[in-house]
């Protein structure tokens, strides 16, 4: 059964919130039809934008207070599915919500249902299981669902919370939707109440996950610390009038009363304390205090106000048609899991773009794709542009008895293993098509021994030949054993052993295949290039600017940082007026940094302002520096592939790289620029005048860059390549289980 679903979001000034929500809204993969139905209250943020911007993918309305519940009652008789489900907007669902919270309403007993809330981490959980009294007190410390107390006058009954929680619209329209005196707080537990007490059972479910953001409101500060009291205050009191009565004498409830008081006196002290609160705060609460004394005592005598259920008039003044979600029509539900110990913001290498770009290209697609990486401070789990990003802190993992065998260094293991679990704990609850994994750091060695899903070993520059251009620590014969004897041992038996190997081009296939000693299986193998995002090309120098040449990559002499510091004199002396802007972390050599020893050689040259050193940039900062080069330039003695072309190529851009390595796989010599040899100075100089003194051949170098990339280098083509490597590594995974 797939019953029509009306997903209500009621949303007050979150308008980049609400942008995210209704985004991830996209990658639901129900089978079933589903509306979204946004209730805008009186927003001065620009949520009303927003709301347009999606129009007519979704239906609009309007609450003119401030007022959750009538916010609410406005989206029930807006929603005209056979179920209405309410997600917060600062909430996003996982993408199996709607199927698990379907499923419950299989029982035509159930009247509600709702699942797991994570908290702001996206990993820790914020609510799983709670029951409530009639005095609205809730138990937290249950360990399961408690359908059994779904009946009439039960004492204590079954809660979910409002930002994951889903009625059969009959009901609601039965009991009179939301009571609009619960402006905020208890408005969802009265709602559970009555639709206990109408005789219908509460399902709550063991999964259906949201994750629960927590942005800042207008009674909360962004350090979740509840600033303006007074509805709490003032609910709590008109509940336990309102629903204890019938249960308890005047004196109990008045008992429960200051004792709620007094814990909510003690929570602002102890905020005040801590400079959390500010003073007026605490005065407020004291006006807030009266106030709720008193609105709602005589509230709760008098019983919910004329107009503040729903009724035929309301139902008749916002009713509309079902108008289905255009969500994102996945090929598979199976999700595809990457595993990268660098990913932005965080990272400095190609690696993390690669997985970037093609985790954002499988999810544009419709692929339900998690990334797994590293986290430096807590496990939190964001919902990034159709990603899931699972960012961890890296633990000590006891080495299983085959890592132990393999000698594997305790610090890759601690990664892998960490990784292995995070996609155990996701494999409890979504089906995984495939592991794909980078070939530097092993980072996938835990999954080949545990063999449980198709493991993809994607092949980056390998420790051989990273090795070739480190002689500090080939002269190190205890890191030599000890580390680096392990780790190409490693790297062998994951090429070797993985369902599938995924390589950016045929130099890398070769330059393995000499160092270690073997031949990649072709039943296993797949080419395909690396790819990026495609973009319009950003602006172009002006004509009076300066010409601006840009190296992009770590400054080691694997890159040929060396080669070029060497030429740019050379250039100089010849054009003084260009500028070469030298972008990346700056390793060193010989006790000294790069840009030490250059400024100390030709510090007092007339030319030297024109060279800048600018060390590691964040993603906008290249972005800009790539839009404003005309030359690009990296002479890399070994390349496995060069995504620092592709970036360059991408603005329309020429380029100038060294015939090694899969460079010239990339790089087309005369086309969309130049190829030299490595490790020489003269060749890469001439070529750098070249271009600097020919402005129509970087221009049509440039458009050239421009054509080659979109035909060849985005990462939609790259994404869709990879389907066909997947579905190989789970034929090979499936033959070597059986």
């Amino acid at each position: 059964m797939h019953p029509t679903f009306s997903i209500v979001i009621n949303t007050l000034n979150r308008a980049s919130m609400l942008q995210k929500t209704l985004e991830s809204l996209r990658w639901l993969n129900y089978p079933g039809e589903f509306e979204v139905v946004v209730v805008n209250g009186p927003s001065t943020d620009g949520s009303e934008e927003i709301i347009e911007s999606w129009l007519p993918g979704v239906r609009a309305g309007k609450c003119d207070v401030e007022n959750l519940s009538v916010s609410r009652n406005v989206g029930i008789c807006m929603a005209q599915g056979e179920v209405v489900a309410f997600l917060d907007d600062d909430a996003i669902p996982e993408p199996e919500w709607l199927v698990q919270l379907s499923e419950a309403y299989d029982d035509p007993g159930v009247g509600a249902a709702g699942g797991t809330v994570f908290d702001y981490t996206g990993y820790s959980c914020q609510h799983r299981y709670c029951l409530v009294d009639r005095f609205g007190n809730a138990d937290f410390t249950i360990s399961g669902p408690t359908p059994h107390l779904s009946f009439p006058k039960s004492h204590r009954f079954p809660h979910l919370l409002g930002c994951n929680s889903s009625f059969r619209r009959s009901a609601l329209l039965e009991i009179g939707g939301f009571d609009e005196e619960f402006e905020y707080y208890l408005d969802e537990t009265d709602v559970c109440l009555r639709i206990v007490d109408a005789g219908y059972i509460i399902a709550q479910l063991p999964r259906a996950f949201v994750h629960h953001k927590f942005a800042a409101s207008n009674l909360r500060y962004e350090n979740r610390v509840t600033r303006c009291r007074y509805p709490i205050l003032k609910n709590k009191i008109y509940f336990m009038l309102k629903h204890a009565r019938e249960f308890h004498p005047i004196e109990r409830i008045l008992e429960e009363q200051q004792t709620f008081i007094q814990h909510h006196r003690n929570e602002v002290n102890r905020a005040l304390g801590e400079k959390l609160l500010s003073e007026s705060d605490g005065i407020s609460f004291n006006l807030d205090l009266d106030r709720a004394l008193e609105v709602g005592t005589r509230r709760g005598f008098e019983g919910p106000t004329a107009g503040a259920m729903i009724d035929q008039e309301k139902l008749r003044r916002y009713s509309g048609r079902f108008h289905p979600f255009g969500a994102i029509r996945r090929p598979t539900h199976d999700a595809v899991i990457l595993v990268s110990r660098d990913f932005p913001p965080n990272h400095k290498g190609g690696i993390a773009t690669f997985t970037r770009a093609l985790a954002d290209a499988l999810a544009a697609e419709g692929h339900t794709v998690l990334v797994i990486t590293e986290s430096a401070d807590v496990n939190r789990v964001d919902f990034e542009d159709g990603v899931w990003v699972h960012r961890m802190v890296v633990r000590h993992m006891t080495r299983s008895s085959a890592a132990s065998e393999r000698d594997v260094p305790q610090s890759i293991w601690n990664w892998s293993a960490t990784a292995f679990q995070e996609t155990t704990r996701v494999a409890a609850h979504r089906p995984i098509s495939v592991v794909e994994a980078p070939s530097w750091d092993c980072e996938g060695v835990a999954f080949m021994l545990e063999g449980q899903w198709p493991l993809v070993t994607s092949l980056h520059t390998p420790l051989h030949s990273w090795i070739e251009y480190a002689p500090e620590c080939r002269g190190n014969p205890e890191w030599m054993s000890s580390f680096v004897a392990p780790m190409l041992a490693l790297e062998r038996e994951l090429m070797t052993r993985a369902h599938g190997v995924r390589a950016n081009s045929r130099a890398i296939l070769q330059k393995i295949e000499d160092a270690y000693h073997f031949l990649f299986d072709s039943t296993r193998t797949v080419i395909i290039p690396h790819g990026l995002p495609s973009h319009t090309p950003r602006r172009s120098p002006g004509p009076n600017s300066p010409l601006e040449i840009l190296f992009v990559g770590r400054l080691e002499p694997r890159k040929g940082i060396d080669v070029l510091l060497e030429a740019i004199p050379q250039v100089l002396d010849s054009a003084p007026a260009v500028r070469f802007r030298i972008i990346g972390e700056d390793v060193g050599v010989g006790g000294g940094t790069h840009q030490e020893r250059f400024l100390k050689d030709h510090g007092q040259r007339d030319w030297i302002e024109c060279v800048t050193f600018e060390g590691y940039a964040a993603e906008e900062v290249l972005n800009e520096a790539y839009a404003r080069c005309d030359i690009f330039v990296a002479p890399s003695r070994a390349e496995s592939f060069g995504l620092v072309f592709l970036e360059a190529m991408r603005e329309g851009r020429p380029v100038i790289g060294c015939a090694a390595g899969g460079v010239p796989e990339v790089v087309t010599h005369g086309l969309n620029g130049l190829l030299v040899e490595p490790g020489k100075v003269e060749p890469l100089v001439k070529a750098l005048l070249r271009l600097i003194h020919d402005p129509i051949a970087r221009v049509k170098m440039g458009e050239a860059s421009r054509t080659i990339f979109e035909e060849r280098f985005t990462s939609a083509r790259m994404a869709r390549d990879s389907l066909a490597l997947y579905r190989l590594a789970g034929e090979n995974h499936g033959a070597a289980s059986s």
